[in-house]
């Protein structure tokens, strides 16, 4: 039987990944096995593909058949979806959105998905970092496996920390939430801090500080817990997560203490990311849980960009961006004539005190036509976080004014 309306989340980094599902019976992200019945959920963030075959296998698939079948192994497939590159593989020449939907179309069949434009109700990935780069290729990627727009998504590790969070009972989330992140040696700190002063209430992920542990037992410990006193300082916490791989209680006897101190919550996993992915997805097509609340990431926009214009011959102010969103998710396309003026002002409002400014873009070389005969196209796109790109293009005025084919670019800083 085919399985429809599916909300799934996706971790995707360099070294592995992991896929999960939400089970609306009991209200949780499960997260898929890589064999049944094994407890293995992530695996490896590899590609490989048979040679002289259009045949890609991924995981620990992929490892198999490039040791075993003369595959050829694509290891750094992260690494080409965040640097845009095309890559020459059996001679022929792939681009990183190409070999991102092989290896999408491959873990999504772990949840038994065949048709995902069918199946597929939501999906959201999550990564490390972003960039404009990663961004169009993980969209590139959405398209070729064939999920409409309106249901896949992305966002970044500390947003998936936030969801995760907020979807945990209310005694977990009531103060700040700390994670700790080990990779071998080295452990991050991280957390989460709610502001109820505001309104909408909003929560932030703190900037990370890392430490190096020793490889000593006693001394690691040592380590640990001075990391955990100075991490947390005077600052209540109502919960602690460790993911990854470092941390034992073997080694971890004093810190395992420390952190449970004050009646701390502590809890241990590695599936935080693609869960908080996966509810992430869900709130977005589903639910609304988190409505009364803003997450202030470091992807957040944080201005309005509009326009005042004459709209249906009354002055208004036309809102193209809304603050309060991620820059990657920001865009506008609208169609407007031209009255009076040689050049586009935009109003830019600051999220936070509403204070207005005016952006001017100069139209040079517009064509010379009689008042509002000239129409204009008008694109509107975040690269970064503080700076919008516009494209702006004459479309003329029907047979009357032909257009010129002028285009005008201008990138729109703050």
């Amino acid at each position: 039987m085919e399985q429809k309306n599916l909300i799934i989340g996706l971790e995707f980094n360099p070294k592995e990944s992991q896929i999960c599902y939400y089970d609306r019976t009991c209200g949780d992200a499960i997260s898929a096995e890589v064999k049944v019945g094994s407890d293995q959920y992530a695996f490896p963030t590899l590609l490989c593909k048979s040679l002289g075959k259009d045949e890609w296998y991924f995981g620990l698939e992929a490892l198999y058949f490039a040791e075993h079948k003369n595959g050829i192994l694509i290891d750094r497939l992260y690494d080409l979806c965040m640097d845009g590159k095309s890559v020459v593989i059996d001679g022929q020449e792939y681009e990183p959105g190409v070999l991102l939907s092989a290896y999408l179309t491959k873990a999504i069949s772990m949840l038994g998905i065949t048709s995902p434009s069918r199946q597929i109700a939501g999906m959201m990935m999550t990564a490390p970092t972003l960039n404009r780069t990663f961004v169009r290729t993980v969209r590139d990627a959405y398209e070729r496996v064939k999920i409409p727009k309106s249901r896949c998504f992305l966002q970044d590790y500390d947003e998936s920390f936030y969801h995760y969070s907020l979807y945990q009972k209310k005694e977990l989330w009531s103060r700040n939430v700390a994670l700790f992140s080990f990779d071998g040696d080295d452990v991050t700190f991280s957390s989460l801090k709610m502001d109820y002063q505001t309104k909408p209430a909003t929560a932030r992920v703190t900037p990370k500080n890392m430490k190096r542990l020793s490889q000593d037992p006693v001394t690691r410990d040592e380590d640990f817990c001075y990391m955990i006193n100075k991490s947390f300082g005077n600052e209540i916490y109502s919960s602690v997560f460790l993911i990854g791989d470092g941390i034992d209680k073997n080694w971890a006897v004093r810190s395992i203490a420390l952190l449970c101190k004050n009646r701390r919550h502590v809890f241990y996993g590695n599936n935080l990311y693609a869960k908080g992915a996966c509810f992430s997805a869900f709130e977005k097509v589903e639910e609304r849980r988190l409505k009364d609340y803003l997450f202030v990431g470091n992807a957040l926009i944080r201005h309005n960009i509009g326009m005042d214009m004459n709209i249906n011959g009354s002055p208004a102010y036309y809102p193209m961006i809304g603050a309060g969103v991620n820059w990657y998710e920001a865009a506008k396309d609208c169609e407007l004539i031209l009255d009076q003026t040689d050049e586009l002002v935009f109003v830019v409002s600051d999220m936070e005190d509403g204070r207005r400014t005016r952006y001017t873009m100069p139209l040079p070389g517009l064509p010379k036509r009689p008042n509002k005969t000239t129409r204009l196209s008008l694109h509107l796109e975040y690269d970064s976080p503080d700076r919008c790109q516009i494209r702006v293009e004459d479309l003329g005025f029907g047979d009357m004014y032909p257009s010129g084919k002028k285009v005008w670019n201008e990138s729109m800083e703050g």
